[in-house]
């Protein structure tokens, strides 16, 4: 009997070591996972993440799914579609997240899509505009616009308000950039517009003075830039050296507060479409804005709202499936697909049958920003 005693304490001592000690046992959590730009593209992808986070902020604050707190798993994409897949590989099969707000870019996403559809974790990319993303899997979704529905409204207000007969385009040589020039041109010509010149750059370029040397050339009455804030500014600025004093046009990678320090002077008249309407008059936006601004002042991060809206609305939609259905994407999925006109800040959200969104109450899904004194200014709803 005293052997057994002593074998018997033995034993329960090598549990005591394997067994975590009491208080100490791993805290449950809902994961959800985020693929951001936040290298290349941290301009848009750092807001972007700010977003993300304050709705998880909001829904653990209000005590999370079921009384268990959310946790964010965030990668970066590097603007690479091999490095996009990778990170989502990585959350479903390592971190076992839900559903996921990314990648960013078209590229990534479209290259993601399959991994993510053919696990059954659902994926909503805040911005990317591609076409090709349209009906490409039942687990897909989108929360921005596609460049054709945003190129549409451009140019037919452009046709309408500007009356040009030609315009001239200075495009980024990368898939977001050319998915643009490719789009409006076709847009431009079905409006009578002829493209009188079509120039690219890469990403990186800082000299334009070859390409708006041609373009200047061919006396357009437009010019029509679209890319990313770093490369577009720059381009407008040297335009005016040359010149070329042309109204100039870019696209929603212009959204940003930087674009009118970098461009200068050139900045006055720019005319691009938007996503989000600061001033939208509801409790929620007005809410919104209020914390993005102090977080993003206090944390000395890039303060680009747009991104950080359409991530804000993602996460949030994807939350509030998760306390709806439960902490399955399936439940999300379920959600999302039955969802009408969720109180969003860049508008009352739906998705269509292809998992495209759809802002009621905006002309063509988006909205169209001039910048007066520095500032984008709404000029359509």
């Amino acid at each position: 009997m005293k052997g057994r005693v002593w074998w018997l304490a033995g034993l329960l001592g090598v549990l005591g070591l394997l067994l975590p000690p009491a208080g100490c046992a791993e805290k449950k959590t809902v994961k959800m996972g985020t693929v951001l730009r936040l290298s290349i593209g941290a301009e848009h992808g750092i807001p972007a993440k700010r977003g993300v986070l304050m709705a998880v902020e909001e829904i653990n604050k209000a005590g999370g799914i079921n009384g268990v707190p959310v946790q964010l798993v965030v990668e970066d994409e590097k603007d690479s579609p091999t490095t996009g897949v990778n990170a989502v590989q990585k959350l479903i099969n390592v971190d076992k997240v839900i559903a996921m707000v990314g990648p960013m870019t078209s590229g990534a996403s479209s290259a993601a899509a399959k991994t993510a559809e053919d696990a059954k974790v659902v994926l909503v990319t805040p911005t990317a505009t591609t076409p090709k993303l349209s009906g490409i899997g039942q687990y897909i979704y989108r929360a921005c616009s596609r460049i054709d529905h945003q190129s549409q409204a451009m140019t037919l207000y452009i046709a309408e308000k500007l009356k040009p007969k030609t315009v001239a385009i200075l495009y980024s040589n990368e898939p977001y950039g050319k998915g643009c020039a490719e789009a409006f041109g076709k847009d431009f010509a079905k409006l009578g517009i002829e493209v009188v010149a079509q120039e690219a750059f890469n990403r990186g370029s800082r000299d334009f003075k070859s390409e708006l040397t041609k373009i200047k050339e061919k006396n357009p009455d437009l010019l029509f830039i679209p890319g990313y804030t770093p490369e577009t500014a720059p381009a407008a600025a040297q335009a005016r050296q040359l010149g070329l004093n042309q109204k100039i046009i870019g696209v929603y990678g212009d959204m940003d507060p930087e674009y009118a320090k970098l461009a200068g002077a050139a900045a006055e008249g720019h005319l691009i479409n938007g996503e989000y309407d600061e001033d939208y008059d509801t409790p929620r936006n007005k809410k919104f804005r209020e914390a993005y601004y102090a977080q993003a002042k206090e944390a000395k991060e890039p303060v680009n709202i747009m991104f950080a809206a359409l991530s804000y609305d993602a996460a949030s939609m994807i939350l509030e499936g998760m306390k709806k259905n439960g902490p399955t994407s399936a439940g999300v999925k379920k959600f999302l697909d039955e969802m009408k006109d969720f109180d969003g800040v860049t508008g009352k959200l739906s998705f269509n049958d292809q998992h495209d969104i759809v802002r009621s109450g905006v002309k063509g899904g988006v909205y169209l920003f001039e910048i007066k004194d520095g500032k984008y200014v709404k000029v359509q709803q």
